[in-house]
C-alpha cells in the first residue's frame, strides 16, 4: 500500500475533520498494515460457529468518519445513536480504533482496500476447503450499509449476507450468493412505510425491540416470533421470516424512557399497536 501522508489526510475530501485529527495522531498505526485484518467477528456470530466460520467487516458507520454517509437511511431509520458499533466488545478502544482505521483506509486507499478484502476472502475459503473445514460466510456491512456488489460479484462461489435499511436494495438484489435481510425501524414515517413494503412483499425482516429481557423491561416480543439473537446465519432462514432482536448497549433507565417514544428505532410500548398493524400487512 502506498503510504498515507499528512498531506493526504489534510487534503482529503472523503474523511471529516474529526477523522483527520485521529488519522494525524495515529499516522504510524494507520500505515501499519502487516497483520492487520479487514474482517472481525462478534458474540452472536460465534454462536453459529459450529456451522459456518463467519467473517464480518466493521467500519465506522454513517458520518462518524466519512464525509458522505456510509448508511444512507440512518437518519430516517433513527439508528445512528443505537448502532451496533456502540455496544459490546465493539466499544473497546482497540475495536473503535480498528474500525476507524479500516474506514480511513477504505476511503483513502480504495484499490488497496478492495484487493486486501478479496485476499482475506480467498484465505478464508482456502481454510474452509481443507479436510473437515467449516464453510466460510461473509458479512460486508457489519456496521454500514454500502453497496459491495463489486466484491460479491468478484467471488461468485462465496456466500455473502447482510442486513439493510435501504428497501430498494432488497428489490434490486438478484445475486444468488448474496442473502439480504431488511432491517426495519419505527423511527419515522419513511421507515414505517418501508417496513410495510417489506411486509407486503414478504421480505425477510429483522426488527429490534426496546428490551433486553431484564427485570423491569416491558414484555414486547411476541411469543411466537423467531429470535435473530440466537445466531447470525440469516441465509438459512426461510423467505418471509420476521425475526426479533433485543436492544443492545443500553440500561433500564434508557429503555423505560424510550418506551414513551412512538417514533423510536425500536418497538416500544408507545408504538406497539402500530407495529402489530404493520406486521399484519404480511398476513
Amino acid at each position: 500500500m502506498e503510504t498515507i501522508t499528512k498531506q493526504d489526510i489534510q487534503n482529503s475530501t472523503k474523511i471529516n475533520p474529526k477523522a483527520k485529527q485521529w488519522a494525524l495522531l495515529n499516522l504510524e498505526y494507520l500505515n501499519k498494515i502487516k497483520g492487520f485484518s479487514i474482517f472481525g467477528t462478534s458474540t452472536k456470530v460465534e454462536k453459529g460457529g459450529d456451522k459456518f466460520d463467519t467473517y464480518i467487516l466493521y467500519l465506522q458507520p454513517a458520518d462518524k468518519v466519512a464525509v458522505q454517509t456510509l448508511c444512507a437511511f440512518a437518519e430516517k431509520a433513527g439508528c445512528k445513536k443505537p448502532c451496533l458499533i456502540e455496544s459490546g466488545r465493539l466499544l473497546m478502544d482497540m475495536c473503535q480504533d480498528a474500525a476507524t482505521k479500516r474506514t480511513v483506509l477504505m476511503l483513502l486507499r480504495p484499490d488497496w482496500f478492495n484487493t486486501q478484502l478479496l485476499a482475506e476472502i480467498d484465505k478464508a475459503e482456502r481454510k474452509a476447503q481443507k479436510a473437515g473445514g467449516t464453510p466460510a460466510l461473509f458479512r460486508l456491512n457489519g456496521t454500514s450499509d454500502i453497496d459491495f456488489t463489486h466484491i460479491i460479484t468478484a467471488r461468485p462461489n462465496s456466500q455473502f449476507y447482510d442486513y439493510t435499511k435501504i428497501i430498494s436494495r432488497m428489490r434490486k438484489n438478484t445475486l444468488s450468493n448474496y442473502d439480504l435481510t431488511f432491517s426495519a425501524s419505527m423511527a419515522s414515517i419513511q421507515s414505517k412505510k418501508a417496513f410495510k413494503t417489506a411486509m407486503s412483499r414478504k421480505y425477510k425482516t429483522a426488527i429490534a425491540f426496546n428490551t433486553k429481557g431484564s427485570r423491569g423491561d416491558s414484555d414486547l416480543i411476541p411469543t411466537k416470533m423467531y429470535s435473530f439473537d440466537k445466531t447470525d446465519l440469516r441465509h438459512l432462514d426461510p423467505v418471509g421470516t420476521i425475526g426479533a432482536l433485543k436492544r443492545k448497549g443500553s440500561n433500564i433507565v434508557e429503555r423505560i424512557a424510550d418506551n414513551q417514544n412512538q417514533n423510536s428505532f425500536f418497538v416500544t410500548d408507545a408504538n406497539y399497536t402500530e407495529f402489530k398493524d404493520i406486521i399484519a400487512v404480511g398476513g
